[in-house]
């Protein structure tokens, strides 16, 4: 991975950690005939153990304290203890690990770890955040089971297999096996069963004109399959024939910061301060000329370095340029809206994003398991700190469209040739 020079050595370890997070190959686990594992009580405890040190000596957060880690885990003693499956472990520990409030650390199952990396998933085929012993769809993926069983984004699943979802892991199975799913759209309530499949997880970023002058440029993830060729060619494009251009980043989750300064980096002129990692080696920087604090916003204020923008082998787009997100829209896709509001001035328009902006890595663990965990937070050349901190569009528009149309496309268009 390239960085920009100017990063400081904790910067640079940090994003390369989250470059090799993105091309590590997972362990690889022997296959099984089920989706679940059994565990003895000698495996679970080889996990915890890892588990452990990789909270309490990886991890970080300024201001969260993770030493309240064996007093969570505690709670969930009962649970963990009667875990005979894998699923049911991780459902126990991701139980216990959200007691930290913050986003970016989970467990994943081998199942999970393994599937991390790759284009095709056996799956139903949607993307889903949980919600209140729910699952609100974010992302429909084409040609698969959910599409074909009419599921669409902003779907709630209420019930799966007749019991109340605790997170999307229950959606996972082997192909060929059937969920039953309970759905409410809008004021409709149905009942759907859905085979698995094995589907792909691979779309490629597209260009579609809304006009002659107009265009809206569709990037899914930074994470694995995010297409630096296609992008670039696509802005080329756009930079050519479009007077507007709306980058969508709706349903798109995040991925790799080196990624992420390379689409800001199209848009930004080069080496512009877009925002601040503050992980413990900035901490430890800052507390050297000031009284130790576990604000990331008054650390930030202090700190020396910079998230920047490099030079890309294109010319910028010189056009007018909105962001759109919606509650789908985490991590990096919520760095991205902020440093083109703050920086460009560009207009957000959708819902609130997902106000989980922590830059993570993936971790190893016994038995095929891995922890994402977080180890910097973020905060805006603003001093706007995004975690637990939702976007608030510029402009508001709660109904996508059902005639047809795209509202979100429609609004934003409006926002860029009214000039306010």
């Amino acid at each position: 991975m390239r960085l920009h020079r100017s990063l400081i050595a904790a910067a640079m370890a940090l994003l390369t950690a989250l470059a090799l997070a993105q091309t590590t190959p997972p362990p690889t686990t022997a296959p099984q005939t089920s989706n679940e594992k059994l565990m003895s009580k000698e495996q679970k405890d080889e996990v915890l153990k890892s588990l452990a040190d990789i909270i309490d000596n990886r991890a970080f957060v300024p201001g969260v304290d993770l030493k309240k880690w064996p007093e969570y885990l505690q709670k969930q003693q009962e649970d963990l203890d009667k875990a005979e499956k894998d699923t049911d472990f991780s459902r126990a520990i991701n139980s216990a690990l959200r007691n930290f409030g913050i986003s970016h650390i989970r467990l994943l199952t081998p199942r999970a770890a393994e599937s991390r990396e790759r284009t095709s998933v056996v799956s139903i085929g949607v993307m889903a955040r949980p919600d209140s012993n729910t699952l609100v769809v974010t992302t429909v993926l084409p040609k698969s089971p959910a599409e074909e069983a009419g599921i669409k984004q902003g779907d709630v699943i209420t019930l799966v297999d007749g019991k109340a979802p605790e997170n999307a892991n229950v959606l996972t199975g082997d192909e060929g096996t059937e969920v039953k799913l309970k759905l409410k759209s809008g004021e409709t309530e149905k009942e759907v069963t859905v085979k698995r499949a094995r589907v792909s997880t691979a779309r490629p970023e597209t260009l579609t004109w809304v006009d002659d002058e107009t265009a809206v440029l569709r990037i899914w993830t930074f994470s694995r399959g995010y297409g630096r060729e296609n992008i670039e060619s696509l802005v080329k494009e756009a930079e050519q024939k479009a007077k507007y251009l709306m980058i969508d980043l709706r349903s798109n989750g995040g991925g790799s910061t080196a990624n992420l300064q390379h689409l800001l980096s199209l848009f930004i002129e080069p080496d512009k301060e877009i925002g601040t990692f503050v992980g413990k080696a900035t901490v430890r920087e800052y507390e050297k000329d000031h009284t130790p604090s576990s604000d990331p916003v008054v650390i930030a204020a202090g700190a020396k370095q910079r998230y920047k923008t490099r030079k890309v082998g294109i010319d910028l787009f010189k056009g007018k340029v909105a962001v759109l997100i919606n509650r789908g829209s985490a991590s990096a896709s919520e760095i991205f809206a902020t440093g083109m509001r703050e920086v460009l001035g560009c207009p957000i328009v959708g819902v609130k994003s997902a106000g989980a902006v922590l830059a993570s890595i993936f971790g190893r663990l016994p038995q095929g398991f891995q922890i994402q965990y977080p180890v910097s937070d973020y905060v805006s050349i603003k001093g706007v700190r995004l975690e637990k901190n939702p976007i608030v569009p510029d402009v508001e528009v709660a109904n996508p469209g059902t005639d047809g149309k795209d509202a979100v496309v429609e609004q934003a268009l409006a926002k860029l040739k009214s000039g306010n």
